[in-house]
């Protein structure tokens, strides 16, 4: 005969099994529990420089889905740029696999690379991504490490943030943008678009002062757009607040990237200077966009360079803008793009005039208030610096 105890023991134990192992009936691949980019809750999505692309498009936010293998122990600086170098040739012995049979446009995968913390890392546009998808990648990675001599190679798998516009014949004028339907493509036009994932893409150059909140997980091309627009209002709203710091020469540029605003802070400032300002501007957005129902709202303050001299109005002035734009160079030949999207108007985004108007404030990285880091953008911002400094 079964005594109470025993009975009592039996229901813990029964309790408990269905917590550890517990039955699931979706498939579906989720989204990691932890930080965004890394073990440490330190590493913020928003700081695109965490990454470093080998081949394929250029994200503007991801979010990890899972991750495989063991990171090696790497002490000393040397030992990163040679673990550094060994996944990049690991990209290559895989990048013609991996293009032909899983990449864009014959698969899921979008952009092959690295993040700071040594993972190798495989980055999806959001859509038919499966637990059996990510295990046949891992292991054909896996399998081409232990090739090299290396074993249990650590691998971050994860969605990335895109939209960009993908030429195809220069010449003639024929683009792709990407998201849209690659059914009517040419058997050339697939050729070409396989040749451009193996690039390594462009990089900004930027130097990060900090890097704060996070950008969400956006599944498609509306997505972008909606959240590019809430960005606008937010930045539209806070400008006033953020032109004092203008006057002052403390701030160089404010506005609005793809996916998150950004502040360009006077790089001749002392670094305590700097800390306030980061802090007390972060706190004037992140309030306003509450009000706006937006939380952890994505702010990267990076660097400029403040010239506020009449005599620098010659090429001395285009070299420091050239400097000044480099963090943004690829908004503004986005922007050229948007422009030629914005007269075809016809991708599948189903987007009307306002949402063109929307994609081209995005890929022109601000709003049409505020300055921008792109080269026209840059003149203005310069010319309205010097205008404000000796008010």
């Amino acid at each position: 005969m079964i005594r109470k105890s025993d009975t009592l023991l039996i229901t813990l134990l029964l309790f408990f099994g269905v917590l550890i192992f517990p039955a699931s009936a979706d498939d579906s691949v989720q989204l990691s529990q932890e930080s965004n980019n890394s073990e440490n809750s330190e590493v913020s999505n928003v700081d695109f420089d965490y990454y470093t692309y080998f081949f394929g498009l250029y994200s503007q936010g991801n979010n990890v889905i899972t991750r495989y293998g063991k990171l090696p122990v790497l002490e000393t600086e040397d030992q990163n740029e040679r673990w550094d170098f060994t996944l990049e040739e690991l990209s290559n012995e895989i990048k013609d696999t991996v293009v032909s049979k899983y990449m864009y446009p014959n698969g899921e995968v979008m952009t092959c690379g690295a993040n700071a913390k040594g993972y190798f890392v495989i980055l999806f546009k959001y859509g038919n991504v499966n637990e059996s998808l990510i295990n046949e990648i891992y292991t054909l990675i896996d399998d081409s490490a232990k090739e090299m001599g290396i074993q249990d190679i650590p691998v971050e798998f994860g969605y990335g943030t895109y939209r960009q516009e993908i030429t195809l014949n220069s010449e003639q004028g024929i683009y792709h943008w990407f998201g849209e339907s690659t059914e009517n493509l040419s058997e050339s036009d697939i050729y070409t678009l396989e040749e451009v994932m193996k690039e390594k893409p462009t990089t900004p150059v930027q130097k990060i002062v900090a890097a704060y909140g996070k950008i969400p997980l956006l599944k498609d091309q509306n997505e972008i757009i909606t959240w590019a627009e809430k960005l606008s209002a937010i930045a539209g709203s806070t400008q006033n607040k953020i032109n004092p710091y203008m006057k002052k020469g403390q701030v160089i540029t404010y506005g609005r990237e793809l996916t998150r605003l950004e502040v360009g802070i006077n790089e001749t400032l002392p670094s305590k200077e700097k800390d306030t300002i980061v802090k007390e501007i972060y706190e004037i957005i992140y309030k306003e966009a509450r009000k706006q129902n937006v939380t952890g709202v994505p702010v990267i303050f990076d660097e400029g360079i403040f010239i506020n001299d009449v005599e620098s109005a010659d090429l001395g002035v285009v070299e420091e803008t050239a400097n000044l734009s480099a963090s943004e160079e690829k908004n503004a030949s986005l922007l050229n793009k948007l422009n030629n999207n914005n007269n075809n108007n016809n991708n599948n985004n189903n987007n009307n005039s306002d949402n063109g108007s929307s994609s081209n404030e995005n890929e022109s990285s601000k709003n049409n208030s505020t300055p921008g880091f792109g080269l026209l953008g840059s003149w203005a911002c310069l010319y309205g610096g010097w205008r404000l400094r000796n008010k």
